[in-house]
């Protein structure tokens, strides 16, 4: 079935506000050997994440999730992965006091259920989890603009800033909570995506005035400008590592900065070979475990690497 059709069939006009929880960089690159996708996830908090590789609907996933807010990003045995970065930035900055507000409370009844998450958060992380479920790309798209996850959320679909391959294909997902989302195939003969926290389609959304606008398109741009020169897999983190600009806010990878908006990790994913690389920022990040989920005796199908 044509995935125009598809789309066309399954978009609906947005009404209800959502509270989204990811502001960063991302990115899909094609290589010689492959198409991979990455990220560098900036927080307002430290962010404590965990490392699960589970079978979800008979399907293998593994992704990092959150273990405050349920944000899961990840990839599938098909080869099928997404990253995302957030639109609605004013939310955004304010989840760091909610995480922090959160955890004083936790430290205050030490007994209470800490797996209990807002609705909105945890719709969030189950919708992505949902679009990772699928086996083909086509119904990955479908599922990423028309899911609502666990059910709690009033938006379908995944907002923000949305990449998705299957190792063969780039799609580009633009959707806000009030606009039809937009889908981009990216052009076979096109090396890489890249987006942050600005829109592209719906120009009046993101970081529209002083330096985090300027951020926002700083990072974009060092991005495009030096991902276009990367040979291998390690060579995409490794360049949105790097510290491109004397102002670390502008890069790509951001340091300690005033505006309490840093990078706490990286994830990137290389679809051909099923493989999910973790690096976990030692200042502004804290790995807390991994969750090996996976039937007693199963063979994984995706290999997990966890770097300092």
């Amino acid at each position: 079935m044509n995935l125009d059709k598809i789309i066309i069939e399954h978009l609906e006009a947005l009404k209800t506000p959502i509270e989204p929880i990811n502001e960063c960089t991302v990115a899909g690159v094609r290589l010689d050997d492959g198409i991979v996708l990455a990220k560098n996830r900036d927080r307002g908090y430290t962010a404590e994440v965990e490392i699960v590789h589970e079978l979800i609907e008979n399907v293998e996933i593994v992704y990092w999730h959150d273990v405050d807010t349920d944000w899961s990003e990840g990839m599938n045995e098909f080869g099928i992965g997404m990253v995302n970065s957030s639109l609605m930035v004013g939310d955004d900055e304010k989840e760091g006091d909610k995480v922090e507000k959160k955890r004083e409370e936790k430290k205050k009844n030490p007994n209470s259920d800490d797996k209990k998450k807002s609705s909105k958060h945890a719709s969030d992380g189950a919708k992505i989890r949902q679009v990772l479920t699928q086996k083909n790309i086509r119904d990955a798209v479908k599922v990423l603009i028309s899911t609502k996850g666990d059910g709690s959320a009033d938006v379908k679909g995944v907002t923000g800033e949305s990449i998705i391959s299957d190792g063969k294909e780039i799609y580009i997902i633009e959707h806000t909570s009030i606009d039809v989302p937009v889908v981009k195939k990216l052009k076979n003969d096109r090396k890489l995506a890249v987006r942050t926290n600005h829109g592209i389609f719906h120009k009046d959304v993101g970081y529209q005035h002083g330096i985090k606008k300027d951020s926002t398109h700083s990072r974009m741009e060092v991005a495009k400008e030096h991902l276009k020169d990367a040979k291998t897999d390690q060579d995409v983190l490794d360049i949105l590592k790097k510290q491109w600009t004397k102002n670390t806010f502008l890069n790509p990878y951001r340091k300690t900065n005033k505006f309490h908006m840093q990078t706490t990790g990286q994830i990137m994913m290389n679809l051909d070979k099923r493989e999910v690389t973790i690096r976990v920022d030692k200042i502004h990040g804290e790995l807390t475990g991994t969750e090996n989920l996976l039937p007693k005796g199963y063979e994984p199908k995706i290999k997990v690497k966890i770097e300092n």
